[in-house]
């Protein structure tokens, strides 16, 4: 009988880098990125809304109107590489902090 062997160089996993840092959200948007730039080789985000307001995110632009939302402790996972960029903003008069995630 032949075994499969897991080869993580052949498979689809990320294995070149993992960055995670607590990024502040006003009513400005901001980048979600753990470093100065997007995670070079990126398939991944992941940003997760540690409150204590609603978080909004979408491409650049986005409002409380426009973007999609996390509440406090809801994560959003996203299959995006490092040249496209995800920003964030909080409603009027709100803030919030969040964690991010990218792999590589």
């Amino acid at each position: 009988m032949v075994g499969i062997s897991y080869d993580p160089e052949l498979a689809d996993v990320d294995n070149n880098g993992y960055v995670s840092a607590a990024v502040s959200v006003s009513t400005t948007q901001v980048e979600a990125k753990a470093g100065a730039t997007n995670l070079a080789g990126r398939e991944g985000i992941t940003i997760t809304n540690k409150g204590p307001n609603r978080v909004y995110y979408g491409p650049s632009g986005v409002t409380s109107a426009n973007g999609d939302y996390l509440e406090k402790n809801q994560f959003a996972s996203l299959p995006l590489g490092e040249y496209v960029t995800v920003y964030l903003i909080c409603a009027t008069g709100q803030s919030a902090t969040v964690i991010v995630q990218e792999l590589a």
